[in-house]
């Protein structure tokens, strides 16, 4: 009896004789890969060399063109079937964990009312009595103030009654806060006036701070037309806020920034510039 060691890449077979040795042969997916040990020698051996040392060898015949017997290209069938099918269930079971996953942690989204924001008077602005401090001016002075430097003098002073930003928004609210989305700024502006440049700042509040925020640029805003802008970005979080950085209006001599104080000096005419 003919006894071998053989091996195709995939582990040793211990073999007893030479049709299973045939058949294992046959049935080895990369003949390249195959290695016969016979037990009267003390080294492996590729295929052909076997084949060439030992005269006895007879190949697989060739069944319908094929060197491979049936009962070998049926396993490997068999084999190749069982391993697709364990392939095919691995990928439904990681479908299915990966379903589950998605459904039981994706944020569920709801409409509400849209949004329409109107942006405070700025802390830096304060409330004044305008027809006190003109009667104050004219007392000192002994002078009465023209009217053209009365009107501009109340409208650098109280104009976040003439010049206002809003803000209008499709929301949406979920347990992980708000979305806001199809964003629309505009400024109204009252002053009778062109005002030169306008800067506006939109800030994203989340846990009670700032986490995100842009800002948008206007120029040439006209008194008689409001100016809008559409924002293309979507935001998150608890709460959406707007003010404007800073206004310039040559027309009165007006000059605001929400980082100053004052721009003039004066607590009378605060924002106050001749840019």
């Amino acid at each position: 009896m003919s006894k071998y060691l053989f091996t195709d890449g995939n582990g040793v077979k211990e073999v007893q004789s030479q049709e299973e040795l045939q058949s294992l042969i046959a049935a080895a997916p990369k003949p390249e890969l195959i290695r016969v040990w016979t037990f009267n020698t003390n080294e492996w051996m590729s295929y052909s060399r076997f084949t060439n040392n030992d005269k006895q060898w007879e190949p697989a015949k060739k069944i319908n063109g094929s060197a491979k017997p049936i009962e070998a290209t049926t396993a490997k069938k068999s084999a190749n079937g069982f391993r697709g099918l364990k392939r095919f269930m691995f990928f439904i079971v990681a479908a299915t964990v990966i379903f589950l996953i998605y459904n039981f942690t994706k944020v569920s989204w709801e409409k509400v009312a849209s949004l329409n924001i109107t942006a405070g008077r700025p802390a830096n602005v304060p409330y004044i009595n305008m027809d006190s401090v003109f009667q104050n001016i004219e007392t000192s002075r002994g002078i009465a103030i023209d009217k053209v430097t009365k009107t501009n003098l109340r409208i650098r002073n109280t104009w976040p009654d003439r010049i206002t930003l809003q803000l209008a928004a499709d929301h949406d609210i979920s347990s992980v806060g708000s979305k806001y989305y199809n964003l629309q700024l505009s400024i109204d502006n009252s002053t009778g006036y062109n005002i030169d440049k306008a800067v506006a700042k939109l800030a994203v509040w989340k846990n009670n701070r700032v986490s995100s925020s842009d800002t948008f640029h206007f120029n040439n805003i006209s008194y008689a037309l409001a100016p809008k802008r559409m924002i293309e970005n979507n935001y998150r979080g608890d709460s959406i806020s707007i003010s404007f950085q800073s206004i310039k209006a040559k027309a009165f001599n007006f000059c605001y920034s929400d980082d100053k104080k004052s721009n003039y000096g004066n607590a009378n005419d605060r924002w106050f510039c001749r840019e």
